[in-house]
């Protein structure tokens, strides 16, 4: 089973057994429950979509990534010096 899918089903249960909980005097609405799970997925997806973003702006920024990009550069330009000096004699 999906991930995202188990996600929805758990919230679905959690749902109802807090508006069960509860206890309230008028029961709401099929399409009221759909909404307020819906408005809560949404808010969760949201919330999910914020902290990765963040996490790849960190990971991004960080010391080692930098210094990762630095020495790929320097690498490929060593290759690229070594192959104009093979392939350039004239």
């Amino acid at each position: 089973m999906r991930p995202a899918v188990s996600i929805a089903l758990i919230l679905v249960a959690l749902t109802v057994l807090a508006d069960s909980a509860q206890g309230e005097q008028t029961e709401p609405t099929l399409t009221q429950k759909f909404e307020k799970f819906q408005n809560k997925l949404q808010a969760f997806a949201e919330s999910i979509a914020d902290k990765t973003k963040a996490a790849f702006q960190e990971l991004h920024h960080s010391e080692f990534s930098e210094k990762t990009r630095n020495w790929f550069s320097e690498q490929f330009q060593t290759l690229k010096e070594k192959f104009n000096e093979k392939f350039s004699r004239d």
